[in-house]
């Protein structure tokens, strides 16, 4: 008999059927029952072995109270002796992870939820969830899948310790890192038998989408395994291990589309709204990490919350290279320098307790490095890793935009360029004739001034288009309506007729004057941090000061856009461990993991 638990002491889903190989090759298979036991009758004494199947992220790491490397455990099973009469096994399992979609289309409310189960594991686990937002142009991607027996190239039968099999399965354990491997596998197994970490040595494409997934997948893959490691798990004993919430969401949209993106973004965190009104009612304690474009998915639904009067909801939120202006996080509206006003969070602030910015002005996709560092960045060059920095970028035309002075700063861009720009693509088909895309003027005086007239008559129309939207989405009493005119402004829970009306003459300058070829956007925060702001703006001071806000500058060791995902051993220090892990852990928690 077999005992399945996970980490937090519950049993594994009734009904998972595990496959158990004895010593003599016989395979003998069952279910898991109510109570989390798998019974194999008929077993022959001696060494057996066993895998569950079609379990995602349940991963093996105690065996008999022993500890288990779940990697190795996975590529191949531990073996236990079995007795002539009976033999109860104790299997220590991880709980699955937890992951939510908003990409797809909402159908029903509880599509942007957390089911019971999952409420339950973050409850016994610590009762905290660590949130994760990935950034701009990451695929949905999938999580990367163990291999089964029967998959293994060189042996078709489970491996055991028998003098036949031997040298099979100790291949399989030299070679793991050609075999299909999931969560939380960071690496495979080395041909001198010890693993080596995500900061050691990136494996070739082939081996991290098969051993780490791909696209969001991959990014909470490795983001949770480096929380861990930071919160102080050990390779030696995996059990502490606590699963994040990764939330995953429609940023690629293209390498020229970041107007669309950002769009994406606001819809996004309309939606996350929903997420963290129900950890808040349930009394599940709240941290956000996101990178780059997901920080505008954050601060969307921050917003929102903070306009609504839900304050300090989320005990510690970490924006990690944030791709949104270094002025997003001050507290009025009318300092958005955004022609669009979408620059600024000004109620974000009001729904977080404390807000922490990582940024790195050797970040080539955000903005140019400074000059004053270009020993830093000459070191970057002239580094081995320099060529892994590159191509390990999401997207290589960011990353080639980036080495031209960074693609954060040419968002307003249009491609091929000339033909229009990122605010005519969006409003074709949804704008009247003659506004987003006028009609060219014509060289006659008298046409000219009926022209004009055409487009004014016209501009009016699509205002009251949406001031009309404004009134009926206040009239609906929907504190989250859908917006379609005024997809913009949903950083704003309700627009009011008169933010309405304001935005569509902004878009009408903006159109007229092509503002998006004069108007170059702010430095992106994390790039320059608050470095611009400091000394200026007394908001951003008095939270300094307090502490409410704080940052890490990474100029000197986080040389490339996503280099937290496989992190050195300096950024894995300095902005996981004391950047973030030990300031989370002073007024909340991830897991059970608590300060020491």
């Amino acid at each position: 008999m077999i005992v399945h638990r996970d980490t937090l002491g519950r049993f594994l889903p009734e009904g998972t059927p595990v496959k158990l190989c004895d010593s003599e090759e016989k395979t003998v298979s069952a279910r898991i029952d109510a109570e989390g036991i798998s019974r194999h009758e008929g077993v022959t004494p001696g060494k057996v072995a066993w895998q569950l199947e079609n379990t995602h992220g349940l991963h093996l790491v105690a065996v008999d109270d022993e500890p288990l490397d779940p990697r190795e455990a996975a590529a191949a099973p531990p073996e236990v002796e079995v007795a002539i009469e009976e033999t109860t096994i104790q299997a220590v399992y991880l709980p699955p992870p937890i992951s939510l979609n908003l990409r797809d289309e909402k159908t029903t409310p509880e599509d942007d939820l957390l089911s019971e189960e999952q409420l339950e594991q973050l409850r016994l686990a610590g009762n905290n969830a660590t949130l994760f937002l990935h950034g701009y142009n990451v695929p949905l991607g999938e999580y990367g899948t163990f291999a089964s027996w029967g998959q293994h190239a060189d042996i078709s039968t489970p491996p055991l310790l028998t003098n036949a099999h031997t040298a099979s399965r100790a291949t399989i354990l030299q070679d793991i890192d050609k075999v299909e491997m999931s969560i939380p596998v960071t690496r495979g197994y080395t041909a001198n038998n010890s693993y080596h970490t995500p900061m050691e040595n990136r494996p070739d494409d082939f081996r991290e989408a098969h051993c780490n997934g791909s696209g969001a997948s991959s990014w909470f893959v490795h983001m949770e395994y480096q929380l861990n490691r930071a919160a102080g798990m050990t390779e030696d004993d995996w059990q502490p291990y606590t699963r994040m919430v990764g939330i995953a969401w429609f940023g690629d949209t293209g390498s020229v589309d970041f107007f669309q993106a950002e769009l994406n973004a606001m819809a996004a965190g309309r939606r996350l709204v929903a997420l963290l009104e129900q950890l808040n009612e349930v009394g599940i304690a709240i941290n956000i990490i996101s990178h780059s474009l997901g920080a505008r998915v954050v601060l969307t639904a921050l917003n929102i919350l903070g306009e609504q009067e839900r304050h300090q909801w989320v005990d510690n939120l970490y924006l990690w290279q944030p791709a949104v202006a270094d002025n997003a996080l001050v507290n009025e509206a009318s300092q958005d320098s955004h022609p669009l006003g979408m620059g600024i969070f000004p109620d974000a602030h009001k729904a977080a307790r404390k807000i922490v910015v990582l940024q790195s002005q050797q970040d080539g996709i955000l903005g140019p490095p400074p000059s004053e560092a270009e020993n830093v960045w000459e070191a970057f060059w002239e580094s081995p890793d320099h060529v892994r920095n590159i191509f390990s970028a999401d997207d290589m035309l960011d990353a080639t935009l980036g080495a031209a002075g960074g693609a954060y700063r040419k968002k307003w861009w249009a491609f091929p360029i000339g033909l229009s720009g990122p605010i005519t693509d969006y409003y074709m088909g949804k704008a009247p004739a003659n506004t987003v895309r006028p009609t060219p003027l014509s060289s006659d005086p008298y046409s000219r001034i009926h022209d004009a007239r055409r487009a004014d008559n016209a501009w009016a129309v699509f205002r009251e288009q949406a001031i009309q939207e404004a009134r009926e989405a206040i009239a609906s009493a929907d504190p989250l309506p859908i917006y379609d005119l005024l997809a913009p402004l949903a950083h704003h829970a309700v627009v009011s007729e008169e933010r309405a009306a304001d935005y569509i003459d902004r878009l009408q300058r903006l159109v007229q004057r092509n503002w998006w070829a004069d108007k170059a956007p702010r430095a992106a925060l994390g790039s320059i941090g608050f470095s611009a702001l400091m000394l200026e703006n007394r908001f951003i001071d008095n939270k300094l000061d307090n502490d409410d806000y704080s940052f890490v500058d990474q100029t000197l060791w986080l040389l490339n856009h996503s280099g937290m995902k496989i992190p050195s051993d300096e950024v894995f220090e300095k902005s996981y461990e004391e950047g973030i892990m030990q300031p989370l852990l002073l007024n909340s928690g991830f897991g059970y993991y608590a300060p020491i």
